[in-house]
């Protein structure tokens, strides 16, 4: 898999665990599951959980993602700025 793959993966994840997320909140705040239910506190908890739980790692792979980027961005922009000096 390469990495514009994987990095579209990982953005799926963020959506999947954002609208489950999205779901738990919203069952949470719109129904009265949490009240009638005795399971209700444990569904809506595990929805809210499940979705940080895809969200989170691949949010954190992204910025890392991110962060190498940058700094081999920077890292070549030094090499011609180096480049530049030393033909003056």
């Amino acid at each position: 898999m390469n990495e514009t793959t994987l990095n579209r993966v990982m953005y799926g994840l963020i959506a999947a665990g954002l609208l489950i997320t999205g779901s738990g909140v919203l069952i949470a705040v719109f129904t009265d599951t949490a009240i009638n239910n005795p399971h209700g506190i444990a569904i809506i908890a595990g929805l809210i959980a499940g979705g940080l739980f895809l969200s989170i790692p691949a949010k954190i792979y992204l910025t890392l993602q991110l962060m190498k980027y940058n700094d081999e961005r920077l890292r070549a922009q030094r090499q011609a700025a180096d480049a530049n000096n030393t033909l003056k």
